[in-house]
């Protein structure tokens, strides 16, 4: 007679120990699922490319692990969970399925932040499995200068990567997911890997290593693409600033220092380095040559990178906040400066050509329409623009790309992520006049798409939609109060930035 799931759920015992590549793990069961917490990856010295870690005995993964060094290790009580020593993952195992021996879809999302923020932690599994069936498995990475600091020239060649220090930690990450995953009944050819924001944009970079062709096979990527890999130029200004920042401060005498210095005054100089009103292209992988090659560029116009099945979208007021901003008309020029470095004059003529466009009409635009326009302009720049670019680009490489718009309530940045995978429903100042229940119900339409798309490879029909991947039908899914497809067309973005979206040739 066969089991039935009431029997196997009786039976499932209450600690579990995996046998993987670097040592014994032992999670715990937590309702239905297996939690293993803290798992190490990997371990790098300072400004050191990570390397495979083992363990001796059996490694209790009962805890979270350290998170990347960042802003948030400064308030009350919270230095403790922040370190250096921060390559863990968290894996999340629906215990049923693993009991039956079924072999699951795997999520491994790379959190957000803009390369200087953010935990794995800031997703729990059961919020993201809920009644589903796939694993679910968060990463934490290196972030801000110990991530993405670029020291080539100040510290010579043995210094190279360290543009790419998060980068090779997210490799390092996956790498350890493909070779272990099967241990904990999850299939490592069925590997979605998502991000949003800074993850997204991570993910743009990793698309450029032929490793990811075996670690990812499809991949949900919101707010992002290959817009934040910058040139060495561009890491170089940005390395110099911060050496010239620690000089200033008497933190540094020489470049050799940061190799020893204290962490918190590092995080320190990093919070001057970015201390301005758009600082959030501060940092990002680089194209070094070695782990991100110097033609990358090239390289995706012929469509030599990853491809797979992929959802991509951004939402339609990205950066909705920004113009709430007290005298934002008079900050914008600013902001634009701060996100965009150099590249910043193309926002600021995109700018002027609306009011050109408007005189030549014979029409005087209203403060809030400026400020609508700002809030577009800087929206495309930062992020659709970037979002469409890579929906074309991986669909002219055969892959079936699911494309959408997010355009409820406010739209703001990674909106739709925080409705499908978190509490963001429940913020009133995100959806102005709209009732909970309708807002819980749009939360419910994202997350199920998502959550499909982890276990079949295809968002299905959302909202009674019949959404079909752009190389069948050109058109673009919009999640608005009444969900819709709508033709795909050139006035969808602006396009006129070029693919690194902040340059520095100072």
């Amino acid at each position: 007679m066969k089991e039935g799931k009431e029997e196997r759920e009786k039976r499932i015992p209450e600690c579990c120990r995996i046998q993987t590549r670097c040592g014994v793990l032992e999670g715990h069961l937590e309702g239905r699922l297996y939690c293993f917490r803290g798992i190490p990856y990997a371990r790098a010295a300072r400004f050191q490319p990570p390397r495979e870690y083992k363990w001796e005995g059996v490694y209790r993964a009962e805890r979270f692990g350290l998170s990347a060094l960042q802003p948030a290790c400064r308030q009350p009580g919270e230095r403790e969970k922040y370190g250096e020593d921060c390559l863990n993952l968290n894996l999340y195992v629906p215990a049923d399925a693993f009991a039956a021996g079924k072999k699951l879809p795997v999520a491994v999302w790379l959190h957000g932040g803009a390369f200087q923020t953010g935990s794995g932690r800031d997703r729990d599994g059961k919020d993201m499995i809920r009644n589903h069936a796939f694993l679910f498995v968060s990463v934490e990475y290196r972030l801000g200068v110990l991530g993405y600091l670029y020291l080539r020239e100040a510290l010579g060649e043995e210094y190279r990567h360290t543009g790419n220090n998060g980068t090779l930690d997210q490799l390092a990450a996956l790498k350890w997911i493909h070779e272990n995953i099967e241990a904990f009944g999850g299939d490592p050819d069925r590997v979605t890997v998502f991000g949003e924001s800074a993850g997204a944009k991570s993910l743009g970079a990793l698309f450029l290593r032929p490793e990811m062709k075996t670690y990812c096979a499809q991949t949900l990527m919101a707010s992002g693409g290959w817009q934040s890999i910058r040139s060495e130029r561009t890491a170089v200004c940005i390395a110099r600033r911060f050496l010239y920042e620690g000089k200033k401060q008497g933190y540094l005498q020489k470049p050799s220092d940061v190799l020893a210095m204290d962490a918190d005054l590092l995080l320190s100089l990093q919070e001057r380095l970015t201390d301005n009103p758009g600082n959030t292209c501060m940092f990002g992988p680089v194209a070094d040559g070695t782990v991100i090659p110097y033609d990358w560029q090239e390289r995706i116009e012929r469509g030599d990178y990853w491809s797979g099945k992929a959802m991509v979208g951004s939402c339609l007021h990205e950066m909705y906040f920004s113009g709430l901003q007290e005298d934002f008309l008079k900050k914008a020029p600013e902001i634009a400066r701060c996100l965009f470095g150099d590249n910043a004059r193309i926002a600021e003529a995109d700018f002027a050509a609306f009011e050109k466009a408007c005189s030549d009409q014979g029409t005087f635009p209203a403060e809030n329409q400026k400020i609508d326009e700002w809030v577009r302009i800087l929206s495309d720049d930062m992020y659709r623009t970037y979002t469409r670019r890579l929906a074309e680009r991986l669909t002219e490489n055969g892959s079936p790309v699911w494309y959408y718009s997010f355009e409820y309530g406010t739209a703001s940045h990674v909106l739709d992520q925080a409705m499908a995978f978190g509490r963001a429903a429940a913020d009133d100042s995100q959806f102005p006049g709209l009732e909970r229940g309708e807002r819980e119900n749009m939360a419910e339409i994202l997350y199920e798409a998502f959550a499909r798309f982890f276990e079949t490879g295809d968002p299905g029909k959302p909202a009674g939609v019949d959404w079909k991947p752009l190389c069948e039908d050109r058109s673009i899914f919009a999640f608005s109060r009444h969900p819709v497809l709508r033709p795909l067309t050139e006035r969808e973005t602006l396009d006129d930035f070029p693919q690194s979206v902040f340059r520095l040739e100072e």
